[in-house]
């Protein structure tokens, strides 16, 4: 079931996902494996003895979207950055996702193949809303969670994001993608052009499987969370109002660490990536 109704859509997409992984800097061990829920990729950086961390990234960005992060990351720990399964990117689903237990068994299964029992996880986005409802689940296998601007999670998503940002996702002209991830930025900052083309190229020729609808999570579902967490949101963050985002984090989640980036929108991760870097690296032990 395969996203691209063209094998040449494919091809192109894939073409210009490896030019984006140029802009690493770094190696990177590129591999697939079966899943109950399709063929899962994955890329590995640094050295595999190092501690586990996982990266789950935003809705259509795949995990190239990482590169101004892993290098940094793979000094301390061994990177694992998966592709989010039906969503685009170079995983292949089976079935469509719509529910949060089809994700939440997916990486399951995905740590199991990697045969890795505790792991460090973060995530951007909706990517930060599966690993948060991950640790929900299966808390023992975390050791810390980090959650850069997590999909809705605290609060709703916003009209303003439906209004700005989700025509890109409809009508899949450069006008309207380049709309869309303009209003993610915080100064309406354009896509690196290597990696923009790979969005390009995604949108106009996909029909994900991946359909997941992330929902504010109610109050007594992280009454039983004791891991370290880390939230980080952007102080003009398009996808929900950020303070209100963040008081609730910390009426629910009282001993997680919160930091609100100043001047920085949904795309922090990549615009203001030194910042990202260095909290993260703190917050998990390495500064």
């Amino acid at each position: 079931m395969d996203i691209f109704s063209e094998a040449h859509h494919r091809e192109q997409y894939e073409k210009c996902y490896d030019e984006s992984l140029k802009l690493f800097g770094i190696p990177a061990n590129s591999f697939k494996f079966e899943t109950t829920f399709g063929l899962t990729h994955v890329l590995q950086f640094g050295d595999p003895k190092l501690p586990p961390l996982i990266l789950i990234h935003g809705y259509a960005m795949s995990s190239a979207i990482w590169y101004p992060n892993v290098p940094a990351f793979a000094k301390q720990y061994a990177v694992y950055a998966i592709d989010i399964i039906g969503d685009i990117g170079k995983s292949i689903a089976n079935q469509v996702i719509l529910q949060t237990e089809q994700v939440v068994e997916w990486l399951h299964e995905v740590l199991d193949y990697l045969q890795l029992d505790k792991v460090y996880l973060a995530g951007h986005s909706i990517g930060g809303y599966i690993s948060l409802r991950y640790a929900l689940t299966h808390q023992s296998r975390i050791i810390k969670l980090v959650l850069y601007a997590p999909a809705a999670s605290f609060h709703r998503l916003s009209l303003k994001f439906f209004y700005y940002a989700f025509p890109g996702f409809l009508f899949h002209t450069e006008k309207w993608i380049d709309r869309a991830f303009g209003s993610l930025s915080s100064h309406n900052k354009p896509l690196n052009e290597v990696f923009r083309q790979q969005i390009i190229a995604g949108f106009q020729h996909s029909v994900p499987l991946f359909r997941l609808y992330p929902l504010k999570i109610d109050e007594e579902q992280f009454a039983s969370l004791k891991i370290p967490v880390l939230i980080m949101i952007g102080e003009t963050e398009l996808l929900y109002p950020a303070k209100k985002a963040m008081d609730y984090a910390r009426k629910v989640l009282p001993h997680a660490q919160l930091l609100l980036v100043a001047g920085a929108n949904h795309s922090f991760i990549f615009e203001q990536a030194n910042v990202v870097n260095k909290a993260t690296l703190t917050f998990l032990g390495y500064s």
